[in-house]
Order: structure tokens, then sequence, then C-alpha cells
């Protein structure tokens, strides 16, 4: 949109150019006559930390010597064992509770006549900050955050910052969302008169290819005791840090009083931000008295232009553009919620290789880090604000907080977040229950005069059909479908009854699946695999409750190839222990195939065709794309197997699904892995995913015949014999692409790959070591379930062992794992101190192996 606030929903148009407030490091910058400042700093490392509730804990003279000593980001509950006992089923059966954090922040002689905040990016959850025993607040929502000013209670020598987390009410979500002070901390110090924390939004009204029209709204305050004039300077860097832009104005502040000061300005050829081409340019603001900076802050931003309609959908930089997206929570399999910046960036990094464009943040607002890296990777974002409102949809959620802290906590998410180039679009809630239209009304009124320049929406059902979960179109921007969306006719009738709205599928498709599990006949969840709510509602076991709705997907054969395929023991304290079959639909309940046939309503090709063609569908998010812990499927289940990668980051054949239909790099591969004893001469069906127009397919040597890509996968019924599966794939009659099958022979080693052989001693780089068993010809062996043991010497730690593993429940933060399919993760985190790293992986029975890695030095961001 230009030039005013109305949304004019038959085109809705909005140039922008938007960049971060909260930074990956420490930003230092130089201030005149050789001064230095630095503005912010890292607050992540050396805190103690004991769980259970403490009395006298916010006391500076407290005795913690024995606590804990412990970095930022830390989660708690990931580091417990599971239990039935802990939580419930949506929680994920690790243990919750009340834990204290204390950190010691010695005076400097430079925060002299400064002003002096704590920012935490996030706290999960109901948390208490003190500074030398004066309690500074209280903050319920675990997702937002918050900074308080620690000026007038500091004292020269120690101080002490004491915050008690209360997570003692587990049921607080649907997923598991970790304990703690799980995201980064920061120290702020400003001069009295500063630019606020997310007080800069950057705008353009006009992007054209030859200029750009940009607008800067600075909130400047003065918390000095006397009035001020200052200047206010912007200038606008190009990659190399040359200005391209530059404004300075005149301000005069009263003693206690704010400004918004306004500045426009002119890009000539503007570098568009785009997946393709994820320019930044960085805003420096600086604040200047009497010829001196006493502020300067930068924020990274990106100039590009969003159009959405109903006649083409989506454009960016006037391009039509489909969202390829997936929905994610925040957590990280081994890790839980305390995410590593360098794990989170190989995350983006996986989902971009398979051609990944977008990411919806279900259901809450996630790290800055993750923003920073979206503007870096080139992802889009759908940014979702909250589950649902006032009516609680987990017992103890942030239902019970909302009518009092809506306002405020949106607030901040939306300044926090409304200069990020990669974020598009706003989502005010997800299957809102008792949705109400006067509330709806209010947040999207909220997010419109915050940030006009992007489209509401929020995920639910189709409001003529007063379901739960309902939306009300007409207030919103765009609207978003869940799994109704999944449904025959649903989006052609709500087209019909709205044309001059777009649509977005905020949650499509639900498909599961586990890494190297197959079956051949189709599973639907109602009847295969049900839900809990299914279970409860009486509907599980049979397909009538949706059967006139669904996508058929058709058997691959009659009689099932794979019926060993069921789970009956799952893996506790260190042993087998057996499921109890109460229910037909049980062994099959906690693993699905990784066949494009295990789903709810439709299947992911279907679901991407339909969105694919539809003129006013913008695009999708399926669910999800990654595993994730919590919503389970009751004990003795620890995740939902919904991710096309699973807990680990070990994609499973979905992901080459995808990387078929959404990526154009020519690629092919082959489902299932051909080491089948016991099935010679049994016809197994091999499937086929690529983008080529193409593929012949060879058994052992002998052509099976090439077939043509038609928008489907190829399928051929081979009859099994051990040896080497190949796929060719071919563009204009020439190979462009490969894959193999090779039948593993006996267990005989074990294989170690890892990420990073020269990571950076900065104490917070993460490593993953993949752990392979393999035979003697180094292929996978994917019946291989050895318990492996690891060791490590040198500047490094293991942080996390993980095996993707439903039905797993060993502890994280060990020194052993099973295997799983013949696979295993190991997560090693460097310190601050260069070397040499040993790491090695021993089972009875296999060969062992070791890796050695050298540290190099790097910049230490924390204090």
């Amino acid at each position: 949109m230009t030039g005013n606030n109305r949304f004019d929903r038959r085109q809705f148009v909005t140039s922008t150019a938007v960049g971060s407030c909260a930074w990956l490091v420490p930003r230092i910058v130089d201030a005149s006559a050789g001064q230095t400042a630095a503005r912010l700093s890292g607050a992540d490392f050396d805190w103690r930390f004991q769980q259970g509730d403490v009395q006298g804990a916010a006391d500076p003279g407290f005795d913690d010597s024995r606590w804990r000593v412990l970095d930022l980001p830390h989660d708690w509950g990931v580091e417990g064992e599971y239990s039935p006992d802990n939580g419930d089923w949506q929680s994920g059966y690790l243990p919750a509770g009340i834990g204290w954090y204390r950190k010691r922040l010695p005076w400097r002689p430079e925060w002299a006549g400064k002003r002096v905040k704590i920012l935490f990016d996030g706290i999960y959850c109901n948390s208490d900050v003190w500074i030398n025993a004066h309690h500074l607040g209280w903050h319920p929502n675990g997702y937002i955050g918050f900074e308080f000013d620690l000026t007038d209670h500091l004292q020269e020598g120690v101080n002490v910052i004491a915050v008690r987390v209360d997570h003692s009410k587990p049921l607080s979500a649907r997923w598991y969302t970790g304990s703690g002070i799980y995201r980064h901390a920061w120290v702020i110090v400003t001069d009295p008169v500063h630019s606020e924390t997310w007080g800069t939004y950057f705008t353009t009204p006009e992007v054209q290819p030859g200029h750009a029209r940009f607008r800067v709204v600075t909130e400047v305050v003065n918390q000095g005791s006397g009035d001020r004039r200052v200047t206010l300077s912007m200038a606008l860097l190009d990659r190399e840090r040359h200005a391209v832009a530059k404004q300075s104005s005149a301000v005069e502040l009263r003693a206690g009083s704010a400004e918004s000061v306004t500045q426009d300005g002119t890009i000539a050829k503007p570098v568009l931000w785009s997946p393709d081409s994820p320019y930044l340019y960085t805003l420096r603001t600086t604040v200047e008295s009497e010829g001196q900076s006493i502020d300067v802050s930068e924020t990274r931003v990106g100039i590009r232009k969003l159009e959405f309609s109903p006649t083409f959908g989506f454009k960016l930089n006037g391009t039509v553009t489909k969202l390829k997206g997936v929905s994610d929570h925040h957590t990280a399999g081994a890790v839980g919620a305390a995410v590593p910046d360098s794990l989170l960036r190989q995350r983006l990094e996986l989902l971009r290789a398979m051609g990944c464009n977008a990411i919806r943040t279900a259901h809450n607002p996630v790290s800055p880090v993750f923003y920073d890296l979206c503007d870096e990777l080139g992802l889009m974002v759908l940014n979702e604000a909250l589950d649902g409102w006032q009516k609680p949809k987990a017992r103890d959620d942030y239902g019970n907080y909302f009518k009092e802290w809506w306002k405020r906590d949106l607030t901040r998410f939306i300044k926090r977040d409304r200069n990020h180039p990669s974020v598009i679009m706003w989502s005010i809630g997800n299957e809102v229950p008792g949705a109400s239209r006067d509330t709806q009304k209010q947040l999207v009124d909220l997010f419109h005069s915050l940030d006009p320049t992007r489209p509401v929406t929020q995920g639910g059902r189709d409001p003529t059909r007063g379901m739960n979960g309902t939306t009300y179109a007409s207030q919103l921007d765009i609207h978003g479908f869940n799994g109704e969306g999944e449904e025959k006719g649903v989006l052609e009738k709500f087209h019909a009854a709205h044309p001059q709205m777009p649509i977005v599928c905020t949650e499509v498709p639900h498909s599961d699946q586990t890494r190297g599990v197959y079956r051949t006949r189709t599973q639907w969840r109602v009847r295969d695999f049900p839900a809990v709510w299914e279970i409860r509602s009486g509907k599980a076991g049979k397909l009538d409750s949706i059967a006139g709705a669904v996508f058929p997907i058709p058997d691959l054969t009659e009689v099932e190839v794979f019926p060993e395929e069921v789970e009956r023991t799952y893996f506790y304290k260190g042993r087998e222990v057996p499921i109890e079959m109460k229910e037909p639909w049980q062994p099959t309940l906690y693993c699905q195939s990784s066949y494009d046939n295990a789903t709810v309503r439709i299947s992911a090709r279907k679901a991407w065709q339909r969105i694919r063609d539809f003129d006013f569908a913008i695009g999708h998010f399926r669910w999800s794309g990654f595993d994730y812990l919590g919503e389970t499927n009751q004990w003795p289940s620890r995740c939902a197997n919904a991710g096309i990668i699973d807990l680990c980051g070990f994609p499973k054949d979905h992901y080459y699904l995808y990387q078929s239909m959404w990526s154009d790099a020519p690629m092919v591969h082959i489902l299932p892995h051909w080491t089948h004893p016991g099935k010679e001469g049994v016809s197994i069906p091999v499937v086929v995913y690529t983008n080529c127009e193409a593929v012949e397919l060879f058994l052992n040597g002998k052509s099976l015949g090439e077939e043509p890509y038609r928008d489907e996968q190829l399928v051929w019924m081979a009859p099994y014999q051990p040896g080497t599966v190949r796929a060719v794939a071919r563009r204009k009659g020439k190979q462009v692409a490969e894959a193999v099958q090779m039948t593993a022979h006996n267990p005989a080693r074990i294989r170690i790959k890892t990420s990073d052989p020269r990571p950076v001693a900065d104490r917070s780089s993460v490593i993953r070591m993949e752990i392979d068993v393999v035979d003697d010809r180094d292929v996978l062996v994917p019946s291989a379930s050895h318990m492996i043991e690891f060791g490590v010497s040198g500047p490094a730690r293991l942080i996390g062992l993980d095996n993707g593993d439903p039905l797993d429940l060993s502890p994280y933060k060990a020194s052993r794992r099973r295997v799983f399919r013949g696979k295993c993760l190991a997560l090693l985190q460097v310190s601050d101190r260069p070397g040499e790293i040993s790491f090695t992986a021993r089972s009875a029975g296999l060969t062992s192996a070791s890796v050695r890695l050298k540290s190099r030095a790097g910049r230490v961001t924390a204090p």
C-alpha cells in the first residue's frame, strides 16, 4: 500500500525497507574524537543456576557457591529424564518446575552517567527479575523479549542479577516449550539521550527500478535531568559500508520526554531483497550533542516490494511468487528450546537447500536470531504472535494472562520484528477457540496501527461452517486455512464466496513419516494412527468421519509388503519395554510410512499441486518442517512425527519429495532403501522423486524402463534381489542426476561425518557429528540399532545426543545412544580456547571411529 493506512484487499501493495534491532553479536561502533561505545553487549556467560525454589536467592549476599555455573541459552527441561508423571502428552513428558539464575555484573567506570539496562530475548516462563535485591518486575510471556532499567539500583563493585523462573504449571502449551532463560541476554549501555530499544522504524513508501523513497521514524528519549538539544543523523550504508543516503535533524528534548523524529530520503538504484538475492543494507543512527556522538546504533535493512491480490496471489518485487513454506516450533531436538545460533543456522540452511522459501513461526514469536538469519538466508516469514486468545488451549497457557498483557506484549513483538525484510505477514492466532469478532478486530487494528506495511492473517477454519477455531474473514487482509484447507472443495468454496480476498494455507498438509519406516498400504490418521483428540472423541479406528472429504491415495500394493513394520516396544531407562496393546491401531500408532501415504486428508503431492495452481492462493506452510518435542501420541511417544526432517536434522524421504517440487537444480531420489533380507522375489514399490523430464531405473544393471515425469511420483514394481538400484534422471535426453540404493552387508564399522572441521573457538558454536553404522563397503545398514559410546577430549564438550526414534526415551545429556535405522547424532560445543578436539565413537562388534578437529581463534561475544 502507499500513502495512507487503508487496506485495499483487491490488491494490497507495500514497499518496505526493514531491518533488525537486536543483533547477533555486540555492535562496537566508532564515536567521534577517537572514542568507542559499546551500546549492546552479550550477557550469556557465567550464570549460576539451581533447579527448585530457593528462599533468599534474590539477596546479593546469598551463597550460590554450590550452584551450577553455565552459559545461556539454557533449557533445564531437556536436561532431565522422561517420565509419564511429567506434564502430559502435549508438553512432552520432560520436567518443568522452578529454577533460579544469578549473575554478577561488576561495575564498569564507563557506566558513570549512563543508562544501563538488561534485555532478555526470552525466558520461559513467569519470570521475576531482581538487581541487588530490588525487584524489577514480573513477566509471564515466555516468547516475548523484555528489558529492565538497572541504572538507579547499580552500585560500584559487584552487582547481582537474580532471576526466578516459574514453570511449575507445566501444561502451558500444546507442545514442548522448554524451561529457563533459553535465549540470549544483553546489557545495553546508553547516554541518557538515546534511541529506544526497537525504536527505529524504516519503511519505503515507493520502490521503483531506478530509485526507492525511504522514511525513518526514530524514537529518541531523554532520561536525563536537564533539557537537551541534539542532532539525530542517519546514514544508509551498502554492503561495503559506503553511505548511499544521509539525513540529519535537530531535536529539542525536555527532561523525561521522548520524541518521534521522521526523516525522509531517496536511494538510487536500490538492490532489492529476495530469497534469491537477500541483499542487506545497514541503517546507522547517531545522536550527537555539542559535536560529540553520544549514541550510535545500527539496524540491518532490506528493500523489497510486496503485493497481494486474489488475481495473482503474491508478488515479490513485481514477480509472482508462491510461498513454499513450512511451519515450525522453536525447539531443536537434543538441545530443546536452548538452540545455539550456529545450530539454528544449519537447520535453516537445510530448509533452503530443499527449496523452501518461507517459514511460519508456530505459534509464537521466536528468537531474534532466527529473523536475523532469515534476513541473511532469504527466507520469508509468516510471523505468528499467538496460539489462542482469552480462552486457554492448554490449561496453564497464555490465555490466563491474555486480557492484561496482550497489548503490551504484542506492541513489543511488532516493534521488535517490523524491521526485518524477511517478515512479510503477521498472524494473530491459530485455531483460536472461542474467538470473538471484537478481540480479532482489536488485534488486527493494533498490527495495522504499528505496521501498516504488512497484511494480517490468522490460521483457522472456513467462517461459513461455524466450527471451533473459526476466523472472521471480513476483518483479515488474507484468510488463513489450517487442516480444513486440505479437504475437497473447501478452498474453492471460500474463494467463490470471497473473491476479493487472497488465501494462504497456514497449515497444509498434515502428513506424518518416520525416517527409514515404510508401509505400502495407505494410512489415514484417524483410522490408523489417531491423534489423542480423535481417540477421545470416539472417531479412532475408522474413516467414516472424513471419508467424503479426503483426496484418495491409492495403495501401492494390495497386500502389505512390510507387515513387520510395527512398534511393540520402546526404549526407556536403558532397556526395551513392551508397549501395552489395547487397541487394534496401536502397532502403527507411533511410527509412520516414509512413502507419501500416511496423512490426515491429502498427500503432500496433491496439496502442493492444488496450491500451485490456484491463483488466489499465495502459498502454503506444511505441518511441519522438523519433528518436534511434545504433542505426542501419548506415552511412550516423545515427539510429533510430522516433520520432513527428523529431530536430529536428518532428512526423511519427504525432504527429497519437496526438493523435487520446490527446487530447479536437477535432482533424483529413490525410496525405499534396498536392504530387505527374506523378501527375495517379492515385488517392492520403488518410488522416485525428480524434477527432471524422465528417469530410467536399473536393477543390478538391467533397465526396468524409462518413465517421463508427469507431475507425480514415479513408481516401479521391482522384484527384490540384493544388489543395486540406480535411477538416472535426464533432461533433453542427457543425464543430469543420479541416485543409488545398495543392499547393505552385515554391520562392520562406525562412520562419522562432521559439519565443521575448523570451528571457531567462540564458546558457543556447535559441531554436528553424524554417526552411521555401515558395512565393509561404507553402505549404511538401515536395520542397525547398536549402542554407541562417545568420548570427547580437548576444548569442546558434548551437549546432546539423539537418534530420531520417537520411542527412544533415553536422556539427551549422556555419553551413549543407540542408533535408529543406522544413524544417530552427537552435538559438540566448542570452548573459547583454540586447540585440537578429539571425538570418538565405539560399539561392541564394530570398528570404532574417531575425528580430530582443530578449533580456531574467534571472537567471544559475551562478558
